[in-house]
């Protein structure tokens, strides 16, 4: 008799055993789709909140590159916001979305030799360097009118201390993005430009843009050295940067969407230019200086001008036409302000 034989009890305990697994395999397939599909649908509203706290109030004036750096410092992932700005932009973030992806194949599922080369690592593996190299962000940006920004790459030199005595003959204030060093006299000037109460933001302690730029790793190598180099003179924590060279150049163009992220990641603020002296160039001259400034800035839209100017210890000529673009810019109603990380940016546009 088959029923309540050892071969029943031995099918029934089969059969038991069997539909436990079944039951724990649907059970465990059911609650992972549904996490799955709660998990893309919080993600999507948190995003669509983002946006209307954070970007639609300025969807007339932030580029796609800012839509992505304002997300990824508040921890959403590429592929979530590469999706979001998607459905919002159309087509309008296809070549944004193909320059990135380019530049960070190992952030997608793209082959790097096809993407071109990069810095070799994860976004993880750079993000835990320095973990002192981090600058309070700020809440919110302040753009004003009619002001001009003067800013002096380069320094510290004896140049700096000849534009310093100009300033205070005007009672303005400027920025100076500094290289930084160690030696007992560029210290010296350094804790001048603080004392007396300019901003000092970070340039590049080596200057080499070869090196610098080589990758994630080496471009925050030497912003660590820059910071550091700036603090020890100073006691200033530097809260600004100036890459060298501006965001976008020849030098880092398959890595700065990676660069750009990171320094907004942690905190800081970076700052291109609209105006600029051009008087790094070997053919300038107190008349071409003079006039691209006063040019540059005529041509802006408000008269709101970051100006790039430089103080190493070649730019005597700098020196000399400093106080005729002040006492010019004053006369036409300009007002003068130093770049703190609450001033909002003047940025290059993302390369196609």
């Amino acid at each position: 008799m088959y029923f309540g034989s050892v071969k029943f009890f031995k099918h029934l305990i089969y059969t038991v055993i069997i539909g436990w697994f079944a039951a724990a395999t649907f059970l465990a397939v059911f609650f992972g789709v549904k996490y799955a599909v709660e998990l893309k649908k919080n993600k999507e509203l948190a995003a669509e909140a983002y946006a209307e706290k954070n970007v639609n109030s300025e969807s007339e004036s932030l580029t796609l590159e800012q839509y992505y750096l304002r997300m990824a410092a508040d921890g959403f992932t590429a592929e979530d916001i590469l999706r979001f700005m998607e459905e919002n932009e159309g087509a309008a973030l296809d070549s944004f979305a193909e320059s990135y992806i380019s530049a960070n194949p190992d952030k997608f599922d793209v082959d790097s030799d096809s993407a071109g080369s990069g810095s070799g690592s994860t976004a993880a593996e750079y993000t835990l360097l320095y973990p002192e190299l981090y600058a309070e962000a700020p809440e919110e940006f302040i753009e004003k009118e009619k002001t001009i920004y003067l800013t002096f790459d380069d320094g510290p030199s004896e140049n700096t201390l000849d534009i310093l005595s100009i300033l205070d003959k005007y009672n303005i204030k400027a920025t100076f993005f500094m290289c930084g060093g160690s030696g007992e006299r560029t210290q010296e000037i350094m804790r001048e430009v603080a004392d007396r109460g300019h901003t000092i933001g970070i340039h590049s302690l080596s200057h080499d843009y070869e090196t610098v730029y080589e990758s994630v790793e080496s471009f925050l190598e030497d912003m660590n050295n820059t910071y550091n180099s700036i603090y020890e003179a100073t006691g200033v924590k530097p809260q600004i940067i100036h890459f060298p060279g501006g965001s976008i150049n020849n030098y880092n163009r398959l890595i700065y969407p990676q660069l750009i992220a990171e320094v907004t990641r942690r905190g800081f603020v970076y700052y291109d230019w609209n105006v600029s002296g051009e008087d790094a160039t070997t053919h300038a001259t107190w008349t071409s200086i003079y006039n691209n400034v006063l040019n540059g800035i005529n041509e802006t839209s408000s008269g709101r001008a970051i100006v790039l100017l430089h103080d190493s210890a070649d730019k005597e000529l700098t020196v000399k036409t400093v106080e005729d673009i002040i006492t010019a810019l004053i006369n036409d109603g300009y007002s003068f302000e130093a770049l703190d990380h609450n001033v909002k940016p003047i940025t290059f546009s993302y390369a196609d």
